[in-house]
């Protein structure tokens, strides 16, 4: 009795059918069948009953079943600790938004990679905007995305806290101010993320809180594209610190009425059974960021 026959053993009583069974295990049904049918030899037992092209399994499968369930969970929980104990290691995807690319994300894996035993772990990245983000956390796509609006059927713990600033161009009248009130300018023509943009919706509920209807003369795809409308004189534009608000042709200026900032959030999908790897990258992040968004 081998462990693969146990497997192919598992599947197939669940499912009760040859050709989705070998389809989920990625083998031939001859070879599926070729398996089962040594188990049954070595057990002397029939622990499936035929019904022409059907199958169900027999009452010594559904005994069989419950020792193999039982057995495998705990081999699975061994070969899990086993891994834990040693230093970790895997691969682990990320999705951003354009705006934690500069700061956040070089500081947390500074910060992570400089914990002892996490030197295996490798990362990749995806920047997209918010909902594209949660979308691919639903298809497994990414593992763990930092987003400012996760929907509800994710799980979400806060992470960050960002200011967003009033971007204007470097020639502007009000270019000498430290803070500005946003009814100084509500009347000026702004240049506004899309309405896929989480920051777009944030941005939108606090105006509609003030009453303001603000004129977008365009819409951009993201915040760097945002700034360069600025800075060619198309408008203001309101975001949160990017790589790009250190364009020499235009200033990003701090909101004090109302206060315009947002929080950033680390997403997961609830269902999904996280691996190892993930669980302790998403651990160390809520442990170390949870009190920068307070």
């Amino acid at each position: 009795m081998t462990l693969q026959q146990l497997r192919y053993f598992q599947v197939l009583a669940k499912v009760e059918h040859y050709t989705k069974a070998s389809q989920a295990l990625c083998i031939t049904q001859p070879s599926l069948s070729y398996a089962m049918s040594e188990l049954e030899k070595e057990l002397d037992v029939q622990l499936f009953d035929k019904h022409g092209k059907k199958i169900s399994l027999s009452a010594q499968g559904h005994t069989f079943l419950k020792y193999v369930d039982a057995s495998l969970s705990t081999l699975d929980e061994g070969i899990e600790s086993v891994r834990l104990s040693g230093p970790l290691q895997g691969r682990v995807t990320l999705g951003y938004i354009s705006s934690l690319g500069s700061t956040f994300l070089p500081e947390i894996l500074t910060s992570f990679y400089k914990a002892p035993g996490n030197e295996k772990v490798t990362f990749n990245f995806v920047q997209n905007l918010n909902n594209a983000l949660i979308e691919g956390l639903k298809q497994g796509d990414i593992d763990l995305a930092f987003c400012p609006d996760p929907s509800k059927d994710v799980a979400s713990v806060p992470i960050l806290r960002q200011e967003l600033f009033l971007v204007i161009p470097r020639d502007h009248r009000f270019a000498e101010r430290t803070e500005i009130d946003i009814h100084e300018v509500k009347d000026e023509p702004f240049i506004l993320t899309n309405r896929k943009s989480g920051l777009r919706r944030m941005i939108g509920n606090i105006f509609r809180e003030m009453k303001i209807r603000p004129k977008v003369s365009f819409e951009a795809e993201d915040c760097n594209v945002a700034i360069t409308f600025v800075s060619l004189h198309y408008g203001l534009s309101i975001i949160p610190t990017t790589p790009n608000l250190g364009n020499p042709d235009v200033l990003g200026i701090p909101i004090k009425n109302p206060e315009f900032s947002r929080t950033v959030y680390m997403a997961w999908f609830p269902s999904r059974n996280l691996a190892p790897v993930v669980r302790k990258v998403r651990d160390f992040i809520s442990e170390r960021r949870a009190a920068a968004c307070v």
